[in-house]
């Protein structure tokens, strides 16, 4: 007796292709309904239709209904993004049974409908790129997802507040922790600090100290978990592996550890800037010193009273000079990017002196002031009737004579040049990439930016494109305790609802090797920087060949194009694949310049 199954799959032939107005984004610069009209006659298409919005629910039951009744075998859209909306439009035709893999979508709304002003060229390369799709739909082969099984245990790299978070959403849940942190201590930087925006005074349950703050996860709760293992002292010093299950060596103080883990959540920070790189702002003399030294100043007087006394001679200074972007927003002598948190926590500082040396003269020399969070222009303006005195300018440099030092800045509200004498000068550093971050990165595979922070892949993918990995807090870049904390409980929850289904779906975009054309030569394993290829003696044929693991593959094509006898391919990207799609896109312009 046949099977059901098959002779559904029998019966189902041609191409169909659907055209998205994308609620008239795409619509109105793109004569939709004249390239539903000539793709009618190409013999391919069985049939052609014009949607609304193909991602929305009444787009994705028409697509299901048009499946139910034509029984097509594959698909080509002209829409919007394939990585997003392509995803919805895929997802729910495989819902009603075809294989997601002989789906092909083009982007006619980025790259035809709103970077082309003429219509009439809109829809012709509009028309080129659908046609393109469906050369390449028509050679598309049926695939199946792999099935990757997740181990039960996380490794989570920084033992900071974000990786301290994740490490006990993690162990709450039931699951192995092994918590890696290079120094010799938790809690990063939060631990360090006395107070930070917005808890400034917040209330009567702030008490001034943020590792003490009811939403910053304790040390001791770390410590005292059974589900987790902290290696202080420790660095992550190689990974071999794929999705799911990544074999670990970490270099700790009593030898090497090997673990096994099937998520990683990577939170090893940043680091604050070194001002000694600005040689100028004269970092290294007693009474120039850093917003982060100012901080241990503040506590001590606290805990001892007796004012603020600056580092030369204990004297209470009578003006203070805070000097803000000291390495941001400068790429000749720092980095490009704003770190986000230099105004807030300095303007707190600032509030702080003067609260305790009332009669300090406090300056605060900005570029323009940024506070990416609620409350910031009340914070301000709080400060501003408190008397410190905001100055619009870069400081040139900060000049030390005899036992003085000057402050030569400029001030663009008034265009006048400063030369203040100041008692203490503060400089606001910003952040960077942790040391050894990218290292971290290089062995995951993680991308980095322009300001080489690593990239987490954005949430709207697939969670198994980010293949069980996750980046919080500030190794993504500067941002406040609050954010990294509940990136990091982000990072926990996602790792944790992968684990506990035990197994995830993985697209079969990854290489394969003809082993009739291999001959051993290596060129492939070589080549593969995820460690996915080996060559290895087919005991059948007395030869060398190679052997790919799926998992481990990220199908990249470096292979494909380091093989010498082509013997190596990557699913959905075959070379008949491509050349069907670049030879339509070729004869299309050929035949629109005729």
């Amino acid at each position: 007796m046949a099977d059901p199954a098959r002779t559904k799959e029998e019966e189902r032939k041609g191409i169909a292709v659907y055209l998205c107005s994308c609620r008239n984004e795409i619509g109105r610069h793109v004569d939709l309904e004249a390239i539903a009209e000539g793709l009618k006659k190409d013999p391919r298409v069985v049939t052609v239709g014009v949607h609304e919005a193909l991602c929305s629910n009444e787009g994705q039951e028409y697509l299901k209904d048009e499946l139910r009744s034509k029984k097509f075998e594959r698909v080509a859209v002209g829409a919007c993004s394939p990585n997003i909306q392509g995803l919805i439009v895929s997802r729910a035709l495989e819902e009603e049974g075809m294989n997601r893999y002989l789906f092909e979508q083009v982007n006619i709304r980025e790259q035809c409908a709103w970077v082309h002003p003429e219509k009439k060229e809109a829809t012709r390369k509009a028309k080129s790129l659908v046609k393109s799709a469906i050369a390449r739909a028509e050679k598309l082969q049926p695939l199946e997802d792999i099935i990757i099984p997740i181990k039960d245990s996380t490794l989570i790299i920084g033992g900071g507040v974000s990786g301290m978070q994740a490490a006990l959403d993690i162990a709450a849940a039931g699951y192995k922790v092994y918590l890696v942190e290079r120094t010799d201590e938790l809690g990063g930087r939060t631990y360090k600090l006395s107070m930070t925006f917005p808890t400034h005074n917040c209330g009567i349950c702030c008490i001034q100290y943020c590792r003490e703050c009811v939403f910053t996860p304790k040390i001791e709760d770390v410590l005292q978990d059974k589900n987790i293992e902290v290696m202080l002292n420790s660095e992550v010093e190689e990974m071999t592996g794929g999705f799911g299950a990544r074999h670990v060596r970490i270099k700790t103080p009593k030898g090497p550890r090997e673990v096994d883990v099937g998520t990683i959540i990577v939170a090893t920070g940043s680091k604050t800037f070194d001002p000694k790189r600005i040689p100028e702002l004269r970092y290294g003399h007693p009474n120039v010193i850093s917003t982060t030294e100012l901080e241990q100043i503040l506590v001590a007087q606290r805990e001892k009273g007796g004012g603020i006394r600056r580092p030369l001679d204990g004297k209470v200074p009578k003006t203070v000079n805070f000097i803000q972007c000291v390495g941001s927003r400068d790429k000749t002598k720092g980095n490009a990017h704003c770190s986000l948190v230099c105004c807030t926590y300095a303007i707190g500082q600032a509030r702080e002196i003067k609260k305790i040396n009332p009669d300090a003269a406090v300056y605060i020399h900005y570029i323009d002031l940024r506070g990416p969070y609620r409350g910031f222009e009340e914070f301000y303006n709080a400060a501003k009737e408190e008397g410190i005195n905001f100055v619009r300018g870069r400081v040139s440099e900060v000049v030390v004579d005899k036992d003085k030092t000057y402050v030569r800045a400029a001030d663009t509200d008034s265009d006048t040049l400063l030369n203040i004498d100041s008692d203490l000068i503060v400089l606001a550093v910003g952040q960077e990439p942790a040391d050894g971050s990218d290292q971290i990165a290089k062995i995951l595979h993680i991308q980095t930016d322009i300001d080489r922070f690593m990239k987490d892949i954005n949430p709207m993918f697939p969670s198994e494109f980010r293949r069980g990995i996750y980046v919080a807090g500030t190794a993504q870049g500067p941002k406040g305790i609050r954010y990294s904390i509940e990136e990091a409980k982000s990072a926990a929850a996602s790792a944790i609802d992968l684990m506990k289904k035990g197994k995830t779906k993985f697209p079969r975009i990854v290489a394969f090797v003809d082993e009739e054309r291999c001959r051993g030569c290596g060129r492939c394993e070589k080549t593969c920087e995820y460690e996915a290829i080996t060559v290895v003696p087919d005991p059948k044929r007395g030869v060398l060949v190679s052997r790919i693991d799926e998992i481990r593959c990220e199908g990249c094509g470096a292979c494909a194009v380091a093989c010498c006898n082509k013997a190596i391919k990557v699913n959905g990207y075959r070379l008949e694949q491509v050349e069907a799609m670049v030879t339509e896109l070729s004869e299309e312009e050929v035949t629109s310049d005729e």
